[in-house]
């Protein structure tokens, strides 16, 4: 083990990241403990009766309300760092009430009596300053879902997590979800956006495109469905890492990323920004919100986009477009409902090359490439269109019982054609062809909880039980591929030398003019019931149990003479387990076990098999790890071993499950405020993946496939004191050596990349004007992101966006 942590901690950026990510003090020590009983809090204008139950709800607190007193009134938003009850009379703010003691840390609400004198409020915890803004360090304390558990303070959660606020998606000027993975220290992107597929990351050693899991504030989704989430909608970026089958049903161990959703604002904002996501390629994106009517019982939130034109790879170009409504019903104090639609279509014009090599040994070093050459053809393309549509609702039915529902449909089809450069020979490649017709998906997701505050003796409760599910049917044409023999064969005209690239001209094929049939069919069913229970102020406690149905068809009528259906339904139930301990307030400690049921792996388009099912798996890890909030910045550490079974394709070109994957690792995260001026977001991972009990015994031991064992990652923000409004932005960026065979005898080298950037901040006519700029691949390195693509060349972005 020693030799393996050795060679974890050689890259010299680790140690740079360590020191970048640990300034801890006796000063901020004794700060974080003086406010410990502060939260953050970013609760817009609302239904006064909402909020307050809100505050008093995370707090802990007992407040007796009378809701006649309350009726038809809005809270003052609530925005700052506040100890609790200075957040109640901050959303009491114009309400004409005022709190009021009754003692045993209970409250109430009485008139203010006019000419009676009253103390005004003072913020003993500094200026108010918004959860994960800029000011805030990007620092976002609460989570808006972490499952079937609903909303929790991140600090208290015993799962690794992380939060990617609005502020930050708009400093970083986020497109799509590279953009978030490069910077997340937690994350290795698997396959950039311009390959135009579902979002594809490795996460804890586990690799490949179906590797990330998703969900729409809670609501649990298919990868492929990613392909409709688009951050210009998302209020927040909830990413957890492992295990999730407790939190969020049925799912792959590598990790999972919560859309939160804009929701409507109770005051009337307006935002247009007008931006250019590298190369030739820009977007205007609007985003509005309000109340609808006077009394605030409706208010919405409407977001825009369009975005077209050539990427920083020649002759590559990238089109969106989306309209996002989300409607807010306050029918009553207690009662919520939330609707939300939209519509996004996306298309890629000169999909980014995915190479594949015969032999390893023939794969050219990176710079022999040009990394802003498009080696696929510019008439390849994918083609993605969502319509989406939810509801969802909250009920405090009483001061002990909250019901929970959500439900969301979405129809999503895709479509691609591309040409894969291809090695079989030294210094040349070809350009076979394959073509696709469009697959429809259709998708249902929703769940039911109920959830229990209560007490046995000095023991409290919060415990939920309920069901979530989701059910994907998908349809393809006959003729998917073609027929007449086109599907494969070489589009280049022969082979083409390394370095070079060559356009041709679209050959004729036909696909999608047959009849559409169904082709699979998924259901996940997961029941289960946990409860949170403290102890003490110290000590907690997370007991779950789920009982999990996957139910799953296959019809393989494309690839298979004659057609080949394969079935599954199967069941199993699976605990959770998590004690969490707080020796100090602003330190948390946790140990967490938990197992879940996934589907089974699926042989993909290259696969001999192509098509076939494998049987559900059980995977199980184990997990202990700290978080601390130590000024203001926030320290997470998290060390895990998780086990799975082992899926891979192997030398005949068939995809297969033998033995287990098992996987040892460390995490470490810091996000906030080092230093009244300086912003930090990093951390890293430290893997040691394994591939044990195949039925190759020669390859045991053996790391996976694509896999870097190390990542660090820095990205800073420097405020210029002397010139107001301007800040300095940058980052640094590792990833280790990665193998590329399964039997380890060939390997990437490791890479760095790094950005700088600017962000200009000022008034025009009482309204903010936001500049912002950035390079990314500043030295424009080239390398290998993995065995498939090549790394981005470097790429100028830059926006202005108003405020009014």
């Amino acid at each position: 083990m020693s030799r393996t942590l050795d060679t974890f901690l050689r890259p010299s950026l680790l140690a740079v990241a360590i020191a970048l990510c640990a300034p801890l003090t006796s000063t901020t020590l004794i700060a974080a403990e003086q406010a410990s009983s502060a939260r953050s809090y970013n609760l817009p204008a609302g239904p006064l009766a909402a909020t307050l139950n809100q505050i008093a709800s995370q707090a802990g607190i007992t407040l007796a309300i009378d809701s006649s007193l309350l009726a038809g009134k809005t809270s003052a938003p609530v925005q700052g760092t506040f100890e609790a009850t200075t957040a109640l009379r901050e959303a009491l703010q114009g309400s004409g009430l005022q709190l009021q003691s009754t003692g045993n840390g209970s409250y109430t609400l009485m008139p203010i009596v006019e000419g009676a004198l009253t103390l005004g409020d003072v913020n003993i915890n500094g200026a108010a300053v918004a959860e994960g803004s800029e000011a805030a360090g990007y620092v976002s304390e609460n989570l808006n879902n972490v499952g079937a558990l609903g909303g929790m303070k991140l600090q208290d959660t015993p799962y690794s997590m992380s939060v990617t606020s609005q502020a930050l998606l708009k400093n970083m000027q986020a497109t799509s979800l590279d953009d978030v993975f490069k910077r997340n220290p937690f994350t290795q992107l698997f396959s950039p956006t311009g390959a135009g597929y579902a979002s594809a990351v490795n996460i804890r050693g586990f690799s490949g495109a179906g590797n990330l899991n998703i969900a729409n504030d809670g609501l649990r989704f298919s990868t492929l469905a990613d392909a409709g989430n688009f951050l210009e909608e998302t209020e927040q970026l909830e990413v957890i890492t492992g295990l999730t089958g407790f939190l969020y049903g049925p799912a792959s161990p590598g990790g999972l990323a919560n859309y939160v959703l804009k929701r409507p604002t109770y005051q009337n904002y307006r935002s247009v920004t007008l931006g250019n996501a590298g190369g030739e390629n820009y977007y205007l994106h609007g985003d509005f919100g309000g109340k609808i009517d006077d009394e605030g019982k409706f208010a919405y939130r409407l977001n825009l986009l369009t975005q077209d034109g050539e990427t920083a790879i020649d002759m590559q170009k990238r089109r969106r477009e989306m309209i996002s409504l989300a409607v807010d019903w306050n029918v009553s104090d207690d009662l919520q409902i939330q609707f939300d639609a939209s519509h996004k279509k996306t298309q890629i014009r000169g999909v980014t090359s995915y190479w594949y090599f015969g032999d390893q040994a023939l794969r050219p070093r990176a710079s022999q490439l040009d990394n802003n050459k498009l080696y696929s053809q510019k008439w390849a393309f994918s083609d993605n269109e969502t319509d989406k549509g939810g509801v969802r609702a909250k009920w405090r039915l009483n001061d002990t019982f909250t019901l929970r529902g959500a439900l969301a449909t979405q129809k999503f089809t895709e479509q691609n054609t591309y040409t894969g450069p291809t090695v079989y020979s030294p210094g040349v490649y070809t350009q076979p062809l394959y073509a696709f017709a469009p697959i429809e998906h259709v998708e249902n997701s929703a769940y039911l909880f109920l959830d229990a505050a209560f007490a046995t003796g000095t023991i409290g409760h919060k415990m939920t039980m309920g069901y979530q599910g989701n059910d994907t049917r998908v349809r393809m044409y006959e003729d998917h591929i073609p027929s007449n023999g086109t599907q494969y064969g070489d589009v280049g005209g022969g082979p083409i030398p390394f370095g070079n690239s060559q356009q041709v001209d679209k050959p004729g094929y036909s696909v999608g003019h047959g009849d559409q049939r169904l082709a699979s069919t998924s259901q996940n069913n997961n029941f289960l019931i946990g409860d949170v229970i403290t102890f003490n102020d110290q000590w907690s406690s997370i007991l779950g149990v789920t009982r999990t149905q996957i139910k799953s068809y296959a019809n393989d009528f494309i690839y298979s003479t004659p057609e080949k259906k394969t079935r599954y339904d199967e069941s199993k139930t699976s605990p959770s387990v998590s004690l969490i301990y707080k020796p100090v307030p602003w330190l948390t400690t946790y140990a967490t076990y938990i197992e879940g049921l996934q589907a089974g792996g699926t042989a993909p388009y290259n696969a001999s098999n192509a098509g076939q099912i494998f049987a559900p798996q059980v995977s199980k890890q184990y997990e202990v790890g700290a978080k601390a909030t130590v000024g203001d910045t926030l320290f997470t550490l998290a060390l895990f071993n998780i086990e799975k079974p082992n899926g891979f394709l192997n030398e005949t070109m068939t995809y297969t499950e033998s033995g287990k994957q098992v996987n040892n690792g460390l995490e470490f995260s810091v996000t906030g405020k080092v230093t009244p001026e300086l912003t930090v977001v990093g951390g890293f991972t430290l893997l040691d993946p394994k591939v044990k009990d195949a039925d190759n015994k020669a390859n045991d031991g053996n790391a996976p496939v694509d896999v870097a064992k190390q990542l660090a990652k820095v990205y800073a923000e420097y405020d210029i004191n002397t010139v107001p409004g301007l800040a300095l932005t940058g980052g640094a960026f590792y990833t280790g050596k990665q193998y590329t065979d399964v039997n380890n005898d060939y390997q990437l080298p490791s890479f760095t990349t790094f950005d700088a950037g600017a962000r200009y901040r000022m008034k025009v006519s009482e309204n903010d004007l936001t500049l912002r700029m950035n390079v990314s691949n500043l030295a424009n390195k080239d390398y290998w992101l993995n065995s498939h693509y090549l790394g981005d060349p470097r790429t100028v972005q830059f926006s202005a966006q108003l405020e009014f």
